[in-house]
């Protein structure tokens, strides 16, 4: 309680953001102009976080949006989809990963060689790209402690051209993909580089083409994806360490996912609330309690959004280095390309 005294106003300047952006979202629905909220949340925290030194209330809420607030989020998503439907997207998405993981991997590695990159950036930038953005680039910094301004250059990266895919490619998923939006979610997840990032382009898709099946199969193959962050750290403190011949210590405790637990977890409650209530009289209580959830999720995220404006620093971004926004660049578009590629060949029908 004390802590909510004490950062009220962040709480309350956020929160009214997200308001704000929906109630202007709703205003030009009414007036046939399809932008959608979470694309406002972004654009509103953006233009506030690079004109105005945000107080330590606003940054505590925003941190916390960030960090806590939309792993709630994500979990909770978990009940807007049946165990079936998460093996589905699972199982059509699992082979994308791991080659959008392995092609990243081999880029990544070849053009730091040629750029003349440092290891411990290129590794960072490498984690930031193939799994879940700024997390894992995090969590990389902290098993392989590289200095800071590797880990700001990496954020940067990750952030600037992960904000770009945001306001671009769910446009372009729908215009690939509009027929079949499992698959337009699918690429969302898999091209799109920070967990933030991929649940505001999700959302931004399921408001603006009214496709409930799209987030879920863009945050579903997201979390598959954040889940080798088990794998690819063990496998970069060996790496680094046999490169730089220096001893590293990991625990897994310290970097894994538990939020992708959450989301199976609500997601097999969903599957056993299905088949139980389906015949009872209750199920009206039922599904307005799941309509309550998913509520609570996408406010959650959009608050996640706010924050994730607020965050971008417009400046920072424009002191990045040209090798390594050269570096970020290709990755991101071979990674894009590739799951397009995939997708249509395999899926498209």
């Amino acid at each position: 309680m004390n802590v909510i005294k004490k950062n009220f106003f962040g709480i309350f300047f956020l929160t009214s953001i997200v308001i704000i952006s929906i109630i202007i979202n709703k205003f030009l629905s009414i007036n046939n102009i399809l932008i959608s909220s979470a694309f406002i949340c972004i654009v509103i925290g953006l233009l506030i976080g690079n004109s105005f030194k945000l107080n330590k209330e606003v940054q505590w809420f925003t941190n916390f949006s960030l960090k806590k607030i939309l792993r709630i989020g994500i979990a909770l998503l978990g009940f807007s989809l049946s165990l079936t439907e998460l093996f589905n997207y699972g199982s059509i998405s699992f082979l994308l990963v791991i080659f959008n993981i392995m092609i990243a991997f081999i880029i990544l590695y070849y053009l730091c060689k040629v750029f003349r990159i440092p290891n411990s950036l290129g590794y960072l930038i490498t984690m930031g790209t193939c799994i879940c953005g700024v997390t894992a680039v995090i969590a990389t910094s902290s098993i392989i402690k590289s200095s800071k301004d590797e880990t700001s250059y990496a954020v940067g990266i990750v952030t600037l051209f992960g904000m770009i895919a945001v306001f671009t490619y769910p446009y372009l998923a729908h215009y690939l993909f509009g027929s079949t939006p499992e698959l337009a979610g699918i690429f969302l997840g898999t091209s799109i580089h920070d967990t933030a990032q991929v649940s505001a382009s999700g959302v931004i898709y399921s408001e603006m083409y009214n496709s409930e099946i799209a987030l879920n199969s863009a945050m579903t193959t997201k979390l598959l994806r954040n889940s080798f962050l088990i794998l690819l750290i063990p496998l970069i403190s060996y790496l680094y360490s046999k490169n730089e011949n220096v001893e590293i210590k990991s625990s897994i405790k310290s970097f894994f996912p538990f939020f992708v637990v959450g989301f199976i977890v609500f997601s097999f409650f969903r599957t056993i609330g299905d088949e139980l209530i389906v015949n009872s009289n209750i199920i009206y209580y039922w599904d307005y309690f799941l309509i309550f959830i998913k509520d609570i999720s996408k406010y959650c995220i959009l608050l996640a959004m706010v924050a994730l404006g607020l965050q971008t620093n417009l400046k920072s971004m424009s002191k990045l280095g040209l090798k390594p926004l050269a570096i970020g660049f290709i990755a991101s578009v071979s990674v894009g390309m590739f799951s397009i590629l995939f997708l249509q060949y395999f899926y498209s029908y």
